[in-house]
């Protein structure tokens, strides 16, 4: 197994400080040539929240991809740097880059619904911390359209749960149960037990019993 594999490992283990002193032995961000390698480093980097350098890791990763003219590692970038804004609590800037993404997935992979999914659910989810509640809801159900079109049971999760949080906040308290609901089950049968807690946290949080 190469060392960014184990790397890797070590962070799905949580082990954020032993993962980061392995990939760093022989890579740096502002020479790295490899996109998997900057990847982990924008993830390393958001756990630790040094948005900082994550910020450089994701835009070396961008600048990359479009040297290369690969559009799937600039969507794939465009996205990441857009969490790297989101965990700041910049949702404009991130709604920003979540836009520019979306024209580049209507341009190359305007079929792939899961891509159409993810990329919906962050328009949803930025616009209802924007306020925009009208929507965010337009661009959740879209993202639960397309994840129901896919196999993917996590991106159905989310859209059922993003869903929630936006009735919820607009005080539809029937609708957000039902969903919140749905996404229980879906995280339940992807054996996400996390996904699961965060949502029943959610429903304790917006008093939905």
């Amino acid at each position: 197994m190469s060392k960014i594999d184990q790397a890797w490992e070590l962070l799905f283990e949580g082990k954020v400080e032993e993962a980061k002193l392995l990939v760093e032995e022989g890579h740096q961000v502002d020479t790295c040539m490899d996109s998997s390698t900057l990847n982990l480093f924008a993830y390393l980097y958001i756990e630790e929240n040094n948005f900082e350098d994550a910020l450089l890791a994701c835009q070396r990763y961008i600048q990359l991809a479009r040297e290369e003219q690969n559009t799937e590692q600039e969507h794939i970038g465009l996205h990441q740097l857009a969490m790297v804004y989101r965990s700041q609590g910049n949702f404009k800037k991130a709604l920003e880059l979540i836009e520019e993404e979306a024209k580049l997935l209507a341009t190359d992979f305007s079929e792939d619904k899961l891509k159409w999914s993810v990329n919906e659910y962050e328009q949803g989810y930025l616009r209802l911390q924007l306020g925009e509640l009208d929507s965010a809801l337009h661009f959740m159900k879209r993202s639960l359209e397309n994840a129901l079109m896919t196999d993917d049971l996590i991106a159905r999760a989310c859209a059922y749960r993003g869903l929630g949080e936006i009735y919820a906040t607009s005080r539809i308290t029937d609708l957000a149960e039902q969903v919140f609901t749905q996404s229980i089950t879906a995280f339940e049968e992807a054996n996400d037990d996390i996904g699961v807690e965060e949502v029943r946290a959610l429903m304790i949080s917006y008093h939905i019993n």
